[in-house]
């Protein structure tokens, strides 16, 4: 496709070339028209989005052009939103109250239109003062570059270097800087500021990125800090996606005649109208009515993608910033979160085991209290491990950002990693639970195996875990493959969803399954199988019907289990009968061999041989159990040479006719018809025949 429509898009400009490029945008498909309309040079670009109005071929691969979200940040009455203006011609500040006190309250939004890039830019615009950081952080949780500004004639002031701190702490790893007011100010001013700057960014992720003077009254400087953000934008890395929805809100609002609408950047998976979507921590259920990109209409938005979603079956009050639109079932909400936690340099106290601080996770904020593990306080400029005890629910992922800020003075203490968002409690110093964390921030290998060691005894495929670590699910699937081929895992189900469990748990669970039998044999000497359905019921106590399926297939593989007639026992373990009741047993066995297939009542057996009811019961228990009789209903007892007779003559005559009915068997073994019931329920059972009609026939 590229030699046949992306090189005539380079050549000159023609109107055969436009034409046979309009024509392959309205005849491939979309998928096609996507991959085709990266390799159009960019000078077409413009005509050809004038020229292809109204093709839905080329509608599609405009939806799937790239956003790059960049998000504001620096002191209050720094000019943020000025420039953001000035770049955008969008005011973000659309509140009457931020009108009439001249600063910013609520996050702003504005799009940065980029003719003849592939990349569309969105600002994020975060207000500058001091209690309104939580708002600050909202925001500027999930940006992929930052715009720190820096006013002339004031240079860096509190919440510069508060705001700046910020960014650091949520990983965000490229941006620019813009010296705003640049005509307040002589040059040698100018000098100032910018040396100050350099000294703040020295060493990190601003180092070296460029730092502009600007004008938003003027317009000096406005292409320039355009052009450098375009820049930054063709820069920015791919955001990792699990395949699963996951968008946190930093926005609510209601449209008259629409209802609730929620509103964020998409960190995962992607939505479409019509979807059903679950609102946590809350566990709101939801269904998407529309959705809007760009202030445009769209069918679905997907990774990366600052997206207003219009909600059916919930109302605005229900909603609010911090929650986390998600696929159902996909997030479980958590008090408890393990982290890799850093205590910022420009904290001027140590933090103190159990300190009760504040966290900023995604858009949300909640009380918690810092329990230390490995530390007994951190000072600046330290990292530790730590487990966050949360005072309500949250939702998080591995892999996110937080920052934690004073309860009282509300100053930013730090923040870091989110390792493990559904832990269990640990005890502080506890050198098992370091070492899962240790894990967790290890090699991929290592970060699978500890997933499936904390999922116990509960199966997990390859896209489960996927999601639980933040990792994609082919990476994920070829580290089973090697843990798999090193035995630390082993499979419980194949199929379209193969599931795995930690080698050492499945050996472990099949350890309890077979002390379960031991257990049932404990309680009754003479038993040597156990009914397979009680087996089933006390073992799933601890595991699932998939775990117990492959346990005992893999024990009667190795020869270690038994399995017959719907019961199982240990292949080794005989019951211990003593010389009188092996002498009673010969003698039941030979009267039951000797009458064939019209068998007496066990209870006239009993009489005829003149045992008691104890030493009988306890005698036919171990020869049902070894096999040697075979109890196919209360009047019907065969010997196993007797019944394998019946099921061979009923095999073959079934084959030769098709069928067999009650009366049939009778004649064919010269039987009672109460003898024929009996062995043909038992072939049923036994899944030997299936019954149609008044005729068996074979499965």
């Amino acid at each position: 496709m590229k030699s046949a429509c992306g090189e005539r898009f380079g050549s000159k400009r023609s109107e055969a070339t436009m034409s046979f490029c309009l024509y392959f945008l309205r005849t491939i498909q979309a998928s096609e028209a996507k991959k085709l309309f990266k390799f159009v040079n960019v000078v077409h670009r413009d005509e050809l989005r004038s020229r292809c109005i109204g093709n839905s071929c080329f509608k599609m691969t405009l939806i799937e052009i790239e956003q790059t979200i960049i998000g504001t940040a620096g002191h209050i009455d720094h000019g943020k939103t000025a420039l953001v203006k000035a770049l955008t011609g969008f005011d973000c500040d659309t509140l009457t109250e931020e009108k009439k006190r001249g600063i910013t309250i609520e996050l702003g939004f504005a799009f940065l239109e980029t003719p003849g890039l592939d990349r569309q830019i969105v600002f994020i615009d975060v207000p500058g003062h001091e209690k309104l950081i939580k708002t600050m952080v909202a925001g500027a949780s999930n940006i992929d570059a930052a715009l720190l500004v820096v006013a002339a004639d004031e240079g860096i002031n509190v919440q510069t270097r508060e705001h700046f701190d910020i960014l650091r702490i949520l990983g965000v790893e490229t941006g620019i800087i813009a010296i705003t007011k640049a005509d307040l100010v002589d040059n040698e001013h100018i000098r100032i500021v910018k040396s100050d700057i350099e000294s703040l960014v020295a060493g990190t992720f601003l180092e070296s990125q460029p730092i502009i003077p600007v004008s938003a009254i003027t317009g000096a400087g406005v292409d320039e800090v355009r052009s450098a953000l375009i820049s930054v934008a063709g820069k920015t890395k791919k955001r990792r996606d699990s395949g699963i929805f996951r968008m946190p809100v930093d926005r609510v609002f209601a449209l008259q005649g629409f209802g609730a609408v929620i509103a964020g950047t998409v960190l995962s998976g992607e939505v479409n109208v019509g979807d059903r979507l679950e609102i946590m921590p809350d566990g709101l259920n939801a269904r998407v009515r529309g959705i809007q990109i760009h202030n445009e209409s769209k069918e679905r938005s997907y990774l990366g993608r600052r997206t207003a979603i219009n909600l059916q079956d919930v109302k605005k009050d229900q909603l609010r910033r911090g929650q986390v639109a998600c696929a159902p079932g996909s997030l479980s909400p958590t008090t408890l979160l393990d982290v890799r936690l850093f205590v910022s340099q420009s904290y001027n106290d140590e933090l103190k085991n159990r300190t009760r601080v504040r966290l900023h996770v995604g858009t949300d904020e909640v009380m918690c209290r810092t329990v230390l593990l490995d530390a007994e306080t951190l000072i600046p400029g330290e990292t530790g491990y730590a487990q966050l005890v949360l005072e309500s629910p949250t939702v998080a992922l591995p892999k996110d950002r937080f920052v934690i800020r004073s309860f009282s003075s509300q100053e930013t203490i730090g923040g870091g990693t989110i390792l493990d968002s559904q832990p269990a409690h640990h005890k502080r110093f506890d050198k098992t639970a370091i070492e899962g964390l240790e894990k967790l921030e290890g090699c991929i290998s290592d970060v699978v195996d500890h997933a499936f060691f904390k999922s116990r005894f509960a199966p997990k495929t390859a896209s489960e875990i996927a999601f639980a670590v933040e990792e994609s699910e082919s990476e994920v699937a070829e580290v089973i493959k090697s843990l798999i081929s090193v035995g630390k895992l082993a499979l419980i189900a194949s199929g379209a969803q193969e599931k795995y469990l930690q080698k050492d748990r499945f050996d472990e669970l099949t350890a309890k399954l077979i002390e379960i039998i031991k257990d049932y044999y404990s309680k009754d000497a003479y038993k040597t199988m156990m009914p397979a359905a009680d087996l089933q019921s006390r073992f799933l106590k601890l595991a699932d019907r998939q775990v117990f399926d492959a346990i005992v297939s893999k024990l009667a593989e190795n020869k270690i289990l038994v399995k017959r007639d719907n019961k199982v026992g240990l292949s080794d373990h005989q019951s211990k009968l003593s010389d009188a009741e092996q002498r009673a047993a010969d003698r039941i066995e030979s009267v039951f061999l000797a009458a064939g297939y019209s068998t007496p009542l066990e209870d006239d057996v009993m009489e005829e041989l003149r045992l008691s009811p104890k030493v009988f019961d306890n005698v036919m228990k171990s020869l049902i159990d070894q096999g040697q009789l075979l109890r196919l209903s209360d009047k019907v007892t065969y010997h196993r040479d007797t019944f394998e007779k019946a099921k061979k003559s009923v095999i073959e005559y079934i084959k030769a006719n098709g069928g067999i009915t009650a009366a049939e068997l009778r004649d064919l073994l010269s039987v009672s018809r109460k003898y024929a019931i009996a062995l043909l329920e038992y072939f049923d059972s036994t899944c030997l025949t299936r019954r149609d009609g008044d005729r068996r026939l074979l499965r």
